[in-house]
């Protein structure tokens, strides 16, 4: 019989499920945001070799009823929905889809400095509404300002690469980070680097430590005029304090594809005319959805076969030195 392999939301995109099948694989699908109960019952029922994470939470209860599981991969980089610790515990690697949706959720964070910065979404919605703002309303260039990037991984080394042809002075801030990137000033201290942006992105995974990394003293240090652009984790911008910042003319405005629960209520942003927002959607390419979708599988079946696989990928090394 082969592995089964439980993907907690939608299917994979096709070429990834044919993938699974050419493999010999069975994978069976939930509801996006199925609770954890559900996802507990179904993993045990079925004896789960796998599972891949997408829109819900894997929590001690679901890794718990499943004494079959032998892999957790995230469908993607962020593992705040993954309790890691509970993985540990029972000596099960949680992988990442490590660079595989980079290039998309880059561009999306490009796409969303222009929105802002163009106010985009605004004239759109005062176009439907019957009016005419050319003579009144006036975007800013891109062109020579100064971008802030906050984490260096895949997706912030891709965003580099796309904001080259516009001359901007980009500086980046990564505690893990070790080495250099070319035409970028690598900045010891989050502070300092809010000081001098005027655009800031972040694209840091979201840990217990740096849960509301951008809080309302941090909203204070930014420019006046400064934009914020958030397509990493919603939980490290403390939402409140950003709304306060864009209500009161700190801030121009912010692009936000991420909150801090999902799908948001009565998120603060909502009703400002400054935000342009898209439903955690950074992502979501065609393109994207292949190679995360492939990787997911190929990852997942691998651990299950013993093979090795990419040490980068790993997000809990310390899994195989715990207690069995």
């Amino acid at each position: 019989m082969g592995s089964t392999i439980i993907v907690t939301g939608a299917a994979l995109a096709p070429p990834a499920m044919e993938t699974a099948a050419r493999l010999g694989a069975r994978v069976l699908t939930l509801k996006p945001y199925t609770p954890p109960a559900e996802i507990a019952a179904l993993a045990a029922a079925e004896r789960a070799d796998a599972i891949i994470v997408r829109a819900a939470h894997v929590t001690d209860e679901v890794i718990g009823a499943t004494p079959t599981l032998k892999v957790i991969v995230k469908h993607g980089i962020g593992v705040d929905t993954i309790d890691l610790a509970s993985a540990t515990r029972r000596r099960i690697p949680v992988l990442i889809t490590h660079g595989a949706n980079a290039q998309s959720v880059a561009e999306h964070a490009f796409g969303l400095m222009f929105a802002v910065m163009r106010r985009t979404a605004w004239l759109d919605s005062r176009m439907r509404a019957g009016h005419w703002d050319k003579a009144t309303s006036f975007g800013h260039e891109l062109f020579g300002r100064s971008l802030g990037i906050v984490g260096l991984g895949s997706i912030g080394s891709a965003l580099v690469e796309l904001v080259r042809p516009l001359r901007m002075h980009i500086r980046g801030y990564d505690p893990f980070f070790r080495g250099d990137i070319a035409g970028v000033e690598i900045v010891g201290d989050i502070d300092d680097l809010l000081r001098q942006s005027d655009i800031v992105s972040l694209h840091a995974p979201l840990t217990a430590d740096n849960r509301n990394l951008i809080d309302a003293r941090r909203l204070s240090l930014m420019k006046p005029g400064a934009v914020l652009i958030n397509t990493a984790r919603g939980g490290l911008v403390d939402h409140e304090a950003l709304a306060a910042a864009l209500s009161g003319g700190a801030l121009s405005g912010a692009g936000i594809d991420c909150f801090p629960s999902e799908p948001p209520a009565d998120n603060p942003l909502a009703n400002l005319p400054n935000v342009v927002m898209t439903p955690h959607v950074g992502a979501n390419t065609r393109e994207a959805a292949e190679r995360v979708g492939i990787r997911a599988i190929e990852q997942a079946l691998d651990v299950i076969a013993g093979r090795r696989f990419d040490p980068r990928a790993n997000v809990n090394p310390g899994y195989a030195d715990t207690a069995a």
